[in-house]
């Protein structure tokens, strides 16, 4: 591995360029395992910029498998640190594995700054640091690195029609991976990965052996209910994202939107649905989704501004 205190050495331009090609084909293979029963939301957007958003949602698997990890002393693990080393190496021009060249490419090309490719790595480091979040806070800081400055980083890439979108894309990302992380409630569990508010856990009297397994506790609809409220409040400014973006990727977005609003809504009225094994949302109620997605029927989305059309 390159040492980054070191002085850049740039590639060879041919060796680069192959580096980089090899990068999206890995990220491509990569987000279509891993995301392959929703690449429907992206699948009226050209080719090019579905091309240029995977080393993007790459970089969310990989954040994903760190966070998979626990330090036992409250430092950075060795992992964390290399891929930090990679991502930063692959900025100064010296890349040392193809994901990272495929990413940085994107980045340049885009000119997304540096601050919100670095954050979700920033992000992952709390969660290995103390393995959870003590108060809402804490959670809400975690949630904004990872998911807000992912959806800001995406944004050029997505297609804008004005500036100014930072702020409200920020809000947006953390909206969408709030809405997962409830909704993933006990998958995550299960595997050791409990990431909402201890504090709120203890309000509410969770007993999340019993959630472990599948099973309600007299209390679980309050915690939930209160999640979804947040969640509402943070769609109220994040939904206004639509009036951002160019035909295509308003199309993509509202589809991504309302189905995190109708997972919102079926959590908040039916808490028990985060025990189902299938997920909260059924098979019909995801068909449906991708049905008025194919038809261009999306919606459903009462927070979202939907005039894009004019530019400041």
């Amino acid at each position: 591995m390159n040492d980054p205190s070191s002085p850049a050495v740039p590639f060879d331009p041919a060796a680069l360029s192959a580096m980089v090609t090899e990068g999206h084909r890995n990220c491509r293979q990569a987000v279509s395992k891993q995301f392959g029963p929703f690449k429907w939301i992206l699948g009226n957007m050209p080719s090019q910029q579905q091309r240029h958003l995977n080393p993007l949602l790459y970089h969310l698997i990989r954040i994903s498998n760190l966070m998979a990890l626990q330090s036992n002393d409250g430092r950075p693990l060795d992992v964390w640190n290399e891929s930090r080393d990679e991502l930063n190496a692959a900025f100064l021009g010296t890349p040392t594995n193809p994901e990272m060249a495929a990413l940085v490419d994107v980045a340049n090309e885009y000119q997304i700054p540096k601050e919100y490719v670095f954050a979700p790595l920033l992000g992952s480091d709390l969660w290995i640091r103390q393995h959870q979040f003590l108060t809402y806070d804490e959670l809400e800081v975690f949630v904004g690195k990872v998911g807000g400055s992912l959806m800001v980083a995406m944004m050029p890439v997505l297609g804008t029609v004005k500036s100014g979108y930072e702020e409200i894309a920020y809000e947006c990302g953390k909206g969408i991976l709030l809405t997962g992380l409830l909704a993933n409630l006990v998958n995550d569990a299960r595997v050791n990965k409990v990431f909402l508010a201890q504090q709120d856990l203890q309000e509410c009297e969770i007993d999340i052996q019993r959630i472990m397994v599948r099973k309600s506790c007299p209390t679980l609809k309050h915690l939930v209910r209160l999640y979804c409220w947040r969640i509402e409040k943070i769609f109220e400014s994040g939904g206004q994202i639509l009036s951002f973006l160019d035909f295509d990727s308003r199309r993509s977005m509202t589809s991504l939107l309302s189905l995190a609003w109708k997972t919102k809504l079926k959590m908040q009225m039916e808490p028990d649905s985060i025990l189902n094994e299938e997920g909260v949302l059924n098979r019909r109620e995801l068909f449906e989704l991708r049905a008025k997605h194919l038809l261009g029927l999306e919606g459903d989305i009462p927070f979202a501004a939907n005039d894009n059309h004019s530019e400041h």
